[in-house]
């Protein structure tokens, strides 16, 4: 039983047409599952409709974004006038008393804005001072360098 060069080839090409339909079907079902995936929950199934929904969706995200950046920004704003930075620094001004008595605090906001307050202990007494602050700046009385290196310390 021989078989001819044309028998060959015919056969030969049927093969190769075999596995390339077999290729092609796994390509189109790949295809068509995608496509069901992305027009799963649309009513009338088409590229279009699916593709004006994503446009759709992806407006109203942006619209989203930027109302969530306005209202962070107005946050922000706000929080300035919060107070933010806590400043303490004990220290014993005298060499006579014990210890650590005395304390200079800063309770100021974002903008530098606030009061000093400093106790300075001694053995007969303690005194009270408290100085106003705007924008890191004594208002009525000038601070000292240390109530000034606690106002910029932030939070250390």
């Amino acid at each position: 039983m021989l078989f001819s060069s044309e028998t060959i080839i015919v056969f030969s090409l049927g093969i190769i047409s075999i596995i390339l339909n077999i290729y092609l079907f796994i390509k189109v079902t790949k295809i068509a599952s995608h496509y069901n995936s992305l027009t799963k929950g649309v009513e009338q199934k088409g590229l279009m409709n699916v593709l004006e929904g994503i446009q759709r969706t992806l407006s109203q995200h942006e619209k989203l974004i930027a109302q969530n950046h306005r209202e962070i920004d107005k946050i922000h704003e706000v929080s300035k006038s919060y107070i933010k930075e806590i400043g303490l620094k004990r220290f014993n001004p005298f060499g006579d008393t014990g210890g650590d008595q005395s304390f200079i605090l800063s309770l100021v906001d974002g903008n530098k804005d606030g009061v000093v307050i400093t106790s300075l202990h001694s053995r007969e007494n303690t005194r009270f001072y408290v100085k106003s602050v705007n924008g890191g700046v004594g208002i009525d009385h000038p601070l000292s360098q240390e109530e000034q290196k606690t106002i910029n310390r932030k939070g250390k």
